[in-house]
């Protein structure tokens, strides 16, 4: 049987960081709508509540060949959700 770990921890109101075995995640929202990235840029869009959920996964920034990322981060995300 595989094992799972995830902790949250409370920034400020509304910003968390969520620590687990796949790394942290920034997430940035409130109940049912919500945004979160972790640190290789892959970025997540949360709506909705109860049984009904929309979720988007999406790749802010592109790797370069050294392996790390160029550019990325919220900014990126708040663009890509705003076009």
């Amino acid at each position: 049987m595989g094992w799972s770990f995830r902790k949250s921890i409370r920034i400020l109101p509304g910003i968390r960081v969520n620590l687990s075995k796949a790394g942290p995640r920034l997430s940035i929202g409130v109940p049912g709508a919500r945004a979160s990235i972790n640190a290789r840029g892959q970025a997540r869009i949360y709506g909705g509540s109860g049984p009904l959920r929309y979720q988007k996964t999406m790749t802010i920034g592109a790797a370069s060949p050294s392996g790390t990322r160029a550019g990325g981060g919220f900014m990126s995300l708040l663009k890509k959700l705003i076009s």
